[in-house]
């Protein structure tokens, strides 16, 4: 939403999509909805983010980020994603 919202000429939709790798379908119903969880889901969420940004975070393996052309970080991808681990083909 932040990015359609800032930036709507370079964000549309379809780049959207294509830059999270979901459907286009997803990308219209995220950017639809109002994007404001219940009170005590929000809540959690900030818990769970406070205590995530206590612990030390672990260097971002290569091919975990997704960056834009000009070498700005857009998002890191989840744990497992990007890179095969051990035993992976």
């Amino acid at each position: 939403r932040f990015l359609r919202q800032e930036l709507p000429e370079e964000w549309p939709p379809e780049r959207l999509a294509e830059g999270f790798g979901v459907s286009l379908d997803v990308v219209r119903r995220v950017l639809r909805g109002r994007g404001c969880p219940p009170p005590r889901r929000r809540l959690r969420q900030d818990e769970k983010a406070l205590k995530a940004a206590r612990a030390p975070a672990p260097a971002p393996a290569a091919g975990c980020e997704v960056r834009a052309p000009d070498g700005t970080l857009l998002y890191r991808l989840p744990r497992g994603w990007g890179v095969p681990g051990p035993g992976a083909q």
